[in-house]
C-alpha cells in the first residue's frame, strides 16, 4: 500500500520558506491553504487532497515525490 509523507512535504515547505524567508503564514496565504494544514502537515496527520495538490504545485513537484510504501 502507498500513502503520502506527510513529513517529508513538510520538511520540503520548510527547505522553501526559509530559503525564501517566508513566514508560515505567508507560506499558507500564498499556497491557498490555512496554517493548520501546514501544521497537520508538519505533525504527520491526514490532509486533504486539495490541500497536498496545492502544496506540491507551490513547490514545484509531484505528488508522487512524497508518497512512500505504507511499510516504511
Amino acid at each position: 500500500m502507498r500513502r503520502l509523507d506527510s513529513r517529508a512535504l513538510y520538511e520540503a515547505l520548510e527547505a522553501q520558506r526559509g530559503a525564501r524567508k517566508l513566514s508560515w503564514a505567508r507560506v499558507a496565504a500564498e499556497i491557498g491553504v490555512s496554517e493548520a494544514t501546514l501544521r497537520r502537515a508538519r505533525l504527520g496527520g491526514r490532509m486533504e487532497v486539495d490541500g497536498v495538490l496545492a502544496m506540491v504545485g507551490w513547490l514545484g513537484l509531484p505528488v508522487e515525490a512524497f508518497v512512500r510504501d505504507a511499510d516504511r
